[in-house]
């Protein structure tokens, strides 16, 4: 239980808190500065995508589960270039959100997110604005599985989740302080494998938003255009670790240990952008496991190699990353059969450290373990 709390507490302190340390980069004079905060509404009405058995009808009521609605509200900020890396980004907004969800289905129950939120624009006419919205953090307060209660439900096997969307949003200013905003987004809610059942929910949602800009909006066509930054390619050796269960035997209370090294090279491309490949060497206690679930022998079958391309955007010094791999070297899927992705977030405390989260998972709605890592990164200036 302690180790349980533990692990929740450092989840909720890298998804919701450091971003918000990354988002207070001060490489500009902050003195004549104006803050444009604004405060948006938004209602969602989806989908649920049937991708596992649960919500294609394998339930207590013996229907599929098809549609969610959702209530929401953010605050948000977003100021004419006053640091480098708004400028970077063509003046984005950030801020954070809360989320309140329906499923229609007692099985699931109401669940509350808080979240942090990003905002790249991606086209800009006279009126007529279009953003890429990104929103991660954590749900709580679902109606989890239990084996007497909720014996259904493998879609949420714990009482907190991440919550991931991702979306575009397309905004009309109708009068000086208000504008109206439609778009479309896919979220996925799932605890990473930190406690099963947990295959998951996805959800595609059309969504309504009205946003009230308390001192109107910023000037963002005239922004001063970033220079170009220092840039470095660099060398990153991670350091990761998470409890993880075999999906067969997602019923069963015992968990086992994985962690690793993984070792990326990773280019920068822009001032925000980086890329590279990677190799991941994971021991995996779980490989071993026998058909009841207790612990086997350990030996090499417990040793997994794979091969990962890894994408990056830095934002000050908080990362969001993700990527794809195959499984070189796998005792269940066999040698390059198997595709994985991993989905994070790290800070850089210095140039040097940097840690965080990240969700390892199998054809990309199938959650694996939770990895958490620490890193160093060794740097090459690049002209």
């Amino acid at each position: 239980m302690v180790q349980s709390l533990t692990k929740i507490l450092i989840i909720s302190f890298l998804l919701i808190f450091l971003p918000a340390a990354g988002y207070s980069q001060s490489d500009s004079a902050k003195a004549k500065t104006r803050d444009f905060p604004s405060l948006s509404m938004a209602y969602t009405h989806g989908k649920i995508l049937p991708t596992n058995p649960f919500v294609k009808g394998d339930n207590l009521t013996g229907k599929p589960l098809e549609f969610h609605s959702s209530i929401s509200v953010k605050l948000l900020w977003q100021n004419p270039g006053y640091t480098e890396w708004q400028r970077v980004y063509h003046i984005p907004y950030y801020g954070i959100g809360y989320n309140k969800a329906g499923f229609f289905t007692q099985e699931l129950g109401h669940p509350n997110s808080i979240y942090g939120v990003l905002g790249v624009p991606v086209k800009r006419w006279r009126k007529l604005e279009v953003y890429s919205e990104f929103q991660f953090g954590l749900a709580w307060n679902w109606n989890k599985y239990d084996s007497i209660h909720n014996p259904k439900n493998i879609a949420i096997g714990g009482g907190m989740t991440v919550h991931l969307d991702v979306g575009f949003n397309a905004f009309y200013p109708i009068s000086k302080h208000f504008d109206l905003g439609a778009g479309l987004s896919f979220s996925h809610f799932s605890n990473g494998g930190f406690e099963r059942p947990n295959r998951g929910l996805n959800l595609l949602s059309p969504t309504v938003e009205l946003k009230y800009h308390l001192r109107g909006n910023p000037d963002t066509r005239d922004a001063p255009k970033p220079g170009r930054l220092p840039r470095n390619n660099e060398l990153y050796l991670m350091l990761g670790y998470g409890d993880h269960q075999m999906v067969e035997h997602e019923l069963d209370t015992n968990y086992f240990a994985v962690g690793g090294l993984s070792a990326f090279y990773l280019m920068q491309h822009t001032n925000a952008f980086k890329s590279g490949p990677a190799l991941d060497f994971n021991f995996w206690w779980s490989l071993t496991a026998r058909e009841d679930g207790s612990p086997g022998p350990i030996g090499w079958d417990n040793l997994t190699v794979g091969a990962f391309y890894q994408i990056e955007f830095e934002i000050s010094r908080l990362s969001l990353h993700g990527g794809v791999g195959n499984y070189l070297r796998h005792k269940k899927y066999g040698n390059y059969k198997q595709f994985y992705q991993r989905v994070g977030v790290k800070y850089h405390f210095t140039d040097h450290i940097s840690m965080g989260v990240n969700v390892r998972s199998i054809n990309f709605i199938l959650a694996e373990f939770l990895e958490f890592h620490l890193g160093y990164h060794f740097l090459r200036p690049r002209n």
